[in-house]
């Protein structure tokens, strides 16, 4: 039997193990934002939340007011953007394991970066990821 037609040989295997990661780092994005899509609509965009910290300042407002900063410099994006050509470059130098997991990292910087107004970085550095995620085998 050819392969191909049935067989699974060892180049099949971990092909198909690679895809698995990769399907698993989607997984992981698609979470991150639903995480973000819940911040986005409960924490920072409610007028309710902004009228409370100009009324009283309850505790939660610098945190609310830094995360908002955050994303207005794109933090997410260039987060998820390092994180994704660090797990390139780790790969690069044979760190298959470390790269993975860099990688992971920034599929979750992406994902919350895709929500949370950072798209313009976080959009490739998720396609770098999932690059990274392949080739990582």
């Amino acid at each position: 039997m050819a392969a191909g037609q049935g067989e699974t040989t060892r180049g099949g295997v971990a092909a198909l193990w690679g895809d698995a990661r990769a399907v698993g780092g989607v997984i992981v994005c698609a979470l991150s934002v639903a995480a973000g899509y819940a911040i986005r609509y409960r924490f920072v965009e409610p007028e309710a939340m902004g009228a409370a910290c100009e009324r009283g300042d309850p505790w939660w407002c610098p945190l609310r007011t830094g995360f908002i900063m955050f994303t207005e410099w794109n933090g997410f994006g260039w987060l998820s953007l390092l994180l994704a050509v660090l797990a390139i470059a780790v790969l690069a130098k044979g760190g298959a394991r470390s790269a993975r997991w860099i990688a992971i990292f920034a599929m979750i910087a992406a994902g919350l970066g895709m929500i949370l107004y950072n798209n313009t970085m976080s959009v490739p550095a998720a396609i770098l990821a999932l690059i990274c995620l392949i080739r990582a085998r």
